[in-house]
C-alpha cells in the first residue's frame, strides 16, 4: 500500500489476463508510471497468486527487473503501480526497426540473465519468461532490458516446493510437462530453458518447438526435438549455437545454470558474434517471422480483452 497520488491516463492500455495495464502519472514527481489494474473477483478466495506477485515485486530491486512503486487495494480491484518501461515491448521494437543482429540478441540475453541471476540468488523463480515479458526502459538504442509480469513467480525454499504446472506452451520446460507422470517436482532451471527458447527466437525468428498441435508441441519439448537446419543458422556464430544447445537441454543436470550461462564465452563476448550480414532475402524471412509472432501476440491480447468484456457484461447483468 502507499499514498502516492496518481491518475489513470487513457493514452495507452491493454488487457493482460485478468488485468488491464494503463499508463498513468505520478502527481508527486510528474513522472509516468505503469498501472496494472487487476480484477480480484476473478480469483478464488484460496488463490494467493496475486498477493504473492505483489510481495515478490516488493522484495526485488534490480536494473533488469521492472520496479514496483506501490500498490492500492480496493474491495474489488488491486492496482499495482510500477515504473513505466517507456520503450515498450522488445518484440515490438524489433518489428518496428526491421532488423535485429546477433550482437543485439547477445546484449538482450546478457541482461535477461543478469535479472534471472538476481532472482535465483534471492530464491525467486519467474516461471513465465518469454519474449512478450521483456520490456525496454526507453526508446533509445541503449535501452535497458526489463523483465516483467511476475504473476507466476514464487519464492522457493528448496527444489521440492516447485510442482505447479504453469507457463506459456512455447516456452515451458519439459520437466514441468512431466509433473504427475515421470516426476513430481522441478527446479528453477525451468527459467533457463525459457531463456534458451527466447534466444533461439531472437536469432532465427522461429520458435524451436512451434507446432499448431499442442500434443505434438509438448512431445517435441519433452524430447528436446528442435533443429538448426534452417538456412538462417548458416549466418549465426558457433558460439551462439553452442549457447542455445546448452540451454535447451532436457536433462536439468546438464542444462546451464544462470551463473554458468553468464560465463559462457559468447555471452561474455570472448567469442565474436557473426559479423556476416544476412542476405536481403533471409533478412526479409526473419523480419516476416518476427512480425507474425508479434501480430499473433496482439491477436491473443485482443481475444483476452473481448473475453474479459463479455465476462464483465454477464457479471453486471447477473447482479
Amino acid at each position: 500500500m502507499c499514498t502516492v497520488q496518481w491518475f489513470l491516463s487513457i493514452i495507452h492500455s491493454f488487457t493482460e489476463g485478468f488485468a488491464t495495464v494503463h499508463k498513468g502519472l505520478d502527481r508527486l514527481n510528474n513522472s509516468f508510471v505503469a498501472i496494472k489494474e487487476v480484477d480480484k473477483t476473478h480469483y478464488s478466495p484460496t488463490d494467493s497468486s496475486l498477493e504473492r506477485e505483489v510481495y515478490i515485486l516488493s522484495e526485488v530491486q534490480h536494473s533488469n527487473i521492472v520496479k514496483l512503486i506501490c500498490t492500492y487495494v480496493t474491495p474489488s480491484k488491486v492496482f499495482i503501480v510500477t515504473e513505466l518501461a517507456a520503450g515498450g515491448e522488445l518484440l515490438e521494437r524489433i518489428v518496428e526497426q526491421g532488423k535485429f543482429s546477433e550482437e543485439d540478441a547477445r546484449s538482450v540475453i546478457h541482461q535477461v540473465l543478469q535479472g534471472v541471476e538476481y532472482l535465483h540468488m534471492r530464491k525467486v523463480v519467474h516461471r513465465d519468461l518469454k519474449l512478450e515479458n521483456i520490456l525496454l526502459s526507453d526508446k533509445t538504442p541503449q535501452a535497458t532490458v526489463k523483465i516483467a509480469d511476475f504473476g507466476l513467480a514464487r519464492f522457493f525454499a528448496d527444489d521440492s516446493e516447485l510442482r505447479t504446472i504453469c507457463g506459456s506452451p512455447l516456452y515451458v520446460a519439459p520437466e514441468i510437462l512431466d509433473i504427475g507422470t515421470s516426476s513430481e517436482t522441478y527446479t528453477p532451471a525451468v527459467d533457463m530453458w525459457s531463456v534458451g527458447v527466447i534466444l533461439f527466437i531472437l536469432l532465427s525468428g522461429n520458435s524451436p518447438f512451434e507446432n499448431e498441435d499442442e500434443q505434438v508441441l509438448f512431445r517435441r519439448i519433452r524430447s528436446g526435438d528442435y533443429s538448426m537446419d534452417d538456412c538462417l543458422w548458416d549466418y549465426i556464430s558457433a558460439g551462439a549455437k553452442d549457447c542455445v544447445r546448452q540451454l535447451l537441454v532436457v536433462d536439468t543436470s546438464e542444462r546451464m545454470s544462470v551463473t554458468e550461462a553468464l560465463r559462457h564465452p559468447w555471452i561474455l563476448g570472448i567469442e565474436d558474434a557473426c559479423k556476416t550480414c544476412l542476405p536481403s532475402r533471409l533478412l526479409e524471412v526473419k523480419k516476416a517471422r518476427l512480425k507474425d509472432r508479434f501480430e499473433s501476440f496482439r491477436m491473443i491480447q485482443e481475444e483476452e480483452r473481448l473475453a474479459k468484456e463479455h465476462a464483465n457484461g454477464i457479471d453486471s447483468r447477473s447482479r
